[in-house]
């Protein structure tokens, strides 16, 4: 059966956003096992099993696949941690929350590993890492101020509490983008973390 115009038009769509998938895929499986700093473009495009044209069709460089990975990271940060049921009270919020930031850092190793090399050598990699990090611990600052204002919490200073709790789940995060953990460990971890925040911040349950 002869295909129609649009259907011969999107072939090549398709191929292209297929070979565009597997580069990003690879490379970023690249990354994890020889680390950002390490990786070739070669490396890349041998494990994708593309040429070196096809890879610079897509990509100017290495820096430019890793910004294009970043940029679609920063654009998953508020779908995939921010909580939607506003029905739970605040501990359980802080719980399922921390449980996301968790798997964040989990599932997105790859990409987050190789922006830790390249913002040691690229001031343009470390500004986005904070904003990455910034959007990740906005709704906890949220909850935290709120809290404050209605006397829920013991007397503390509110920008020193809220950079420490973040310190603590960016360091644990860290840990996990290293040495990846199953979901009922990473489980335990944010209940572990939620209960030492919640203890050391909030008089009651509120």
């Amino acid at each position: 059966m002869k295909m129609s115009r649009s259907q011969e038009a999107t072939k090549p769509d398709h191929r292209r956003t297929l070979n565009q998938d597997q580069i990003k895929i690879c490379a970023m499986e690249v990354f994890s096992e020889i680390g950002y700093t390490k990786a070739t473009v070669k490396d890349i495009t041998t494990r994708a099993n593309v040429g070196h044209g096809t890879f610079y069709h897509y990509f100017k460089n290495k820096n430019d696949l890793l910004d294009q990975l970043v940029d679609e990271l920063l654009e998953k940060v508020d779908k995939d941690v921010q909580s939607k049921n506003l029905s739970v009270n605040l501990y359980e919020a802080m719980r399922m929350e921390a449980q996301k930031i968790l798997d964040f850092y989990n599932h997105n190793r790859g990409v987050l590993l190789a922006l830790k090399e390249a913002m040691m050598v690229d001031t343009h990699f470390k500004e986005k890492w904070l904003k990455i990090s910034e959007r990740l611990f906005r709704r906890i600052e949220r909850d935290i101020k709120g809290s404050m204002k209605k006397g829920y919490c013991h007397n503390l200073n509110v920008d020193v509490t809220i950079r420490a709790l973040a310190c603590m789940f960016e360091g644990y995060g860290h840990h996990l983008m290293r040495q990846p953990a199953s979901q009922r460990e990473t489980q335990i971890a944010a209940e572990s973390l939620t209960d030492f925040s919640y203890q050391a911040v909030f008089k009651l349950q509120a």
